[in-house]
């Protein structure tokens, strides 16, 4: 992984910290929609499906948990806790 991709690695991970907080409650959302499509395109495919698994394995760090799944995308909500 270069630099570039860390860098913008960075920016998705403080990006969905930050839009959880101001989630509301019980909305359900992808990854993709809650970090927003500006933050999301400069990830290449490999490093995104690498993002969703260390968000998938890092829950109660963005404040999440998992809802369902739509299709093969994992669908997430706001943690009450």
């Amino acid at each position: 992984m270069n630099t570039l991709q860390t860098s913008d690695w960075d920016k998705a991970s403080q990006s969905l910290k930050h839009n959880v907080a101001a989630m509301p409650l019980g909305q359900e959302r992808k990854i993709r929609e809650i970090i927003g499509e500006v933050t999301w395109a400069p990830l290449h495919r490999p490093t995104r499906h690498r993002f969703g698994k260390h968000v998938r394995a890092n829950l109660e760090h963005y404040g999440l948990v998992f809802a369902r799944m739509a299709g093969r995308i994992a669908v997430y909500k706001k943690s009450t806790i």
